[in-house]
């Protein structure tokens, strides 16, 4: 008597290989990684989960003292602490995402060698347990924010509605980013030590500490052209009404991010099929 498979693996010969279907079948998984993420960041810590508020917290201070302070950045009349706060949060968002993913086939070699699941089911949990990091962090600046609301220091704009867009874009932008220095550094891993100091190295190249207004001639331009130039200042245009945007350079970003994330899923997908053959 025949008898019918319920689960059939095969090689897929398409460059992007992602079955939604199966997927859904693995969402008890990647709750299950959601959760894992988030305990091991922060077991055997003496504050916790109260360092997601801390590291923020601090470095806005910093930021407020050395930038605001000492070299008397502008912040567009935006009150400094609240200014800092805003990119600070929104840039460790970006960073979350590419240093979650940046190693996920070496942290993971064990499994993936044990089991069969959809890999590209870690890249969708770490999304998870990042953004829910980030939106504890959120809560800190959104405190923040409304306490120099009430205060008059500014007045937000409609861009509000478009804050859960660019939430979305850094997801995928940061994802991608960090599936590609995955997918290279699999091989090669000494690369790996230098995403570090190339993501700080990063930061100092979007308006985090200083508004896009303060740049010029073609510094400003690789401000707009780097695709978290735009997202940053249209999350403090969103919520203060003071900031530079342009349509163009934000339509710009998202065509980069495209790009990234089809750069991505194919290197991923291309690399996941021989990862046990070179790690």
């Amino acid at each position: 008597m025949s008898e019918r498979w319920q689960t059939i693996i095969r090689a897929d010969q398409k460059r992007i290989a992602i079955d939604l279907k199966e997927l859904w079948r693995y969402r008890d998984l990647i709750r299950l990684y959601v959760k894992r993420s988030f305990k091991i960041t922060y077991q055997q810590t003496i504050l916790g989960p109260f360092w997601i508020i801390l590291n923020p917290l601090f470095s806005t201070i910093v930021f407020t003292v050395i930038f605001g302070n000492i070299a008397k950045f502008s912040t567009d009349t935006i009150p400094k602490f609240v200014f800092y706060m805003a990119g600070n949060t929104t840039w460790n968002l970006f960073a979350y995402y590419i240093n979650a993913n940046s190693n996920v086939f070496l942290t993971n070699r064990d499994i993936f060698d044990k089991v069969y699941f959809p890999r590209i089911v870690m890249p969708i949990s770490s999304i998870f347990s990042c953004f829910l990091s980030y939106l504890i962090q959120f809560s800190l600046f959104i405190v923040s924010w409304i306490y120099y609301l009430f205060q008059g220091a500014f007045t937000p704009s409609w861009a509000m509605l478009l804050v859960p867009l660019l939430w979305l874009e850094i997801a995928v932008l940061g994802t991608s980013m960090g599936l590609i220095i995955s997918s290279v550094t699999k091989k090669y891993r000494d690369l790996h030590m230098l995403v570090g100091f190339g993501v700080a190295l990063l930061m100092y190249l979007t308006p985090v500490v200083y508004p896009l207004s303060e740049a010029g001639g073609y510094f400003r331009l690789l401000l707009q052209i780097n695709p978290m130039g735009p997202i940053i200042e249209t999350f403090r245009y969103a919520f203060f009404g003071v900031g530079t945007v342009d349509i163009a350079f934000l339509i710009l970003g998202l065509a980069e991010t495209l790009g990234c994330c089809w750069l991505g899923l194919n290197l991923f997908t291309k690399t996941e099929r021989m990862v046990m053959d070179t790690i």
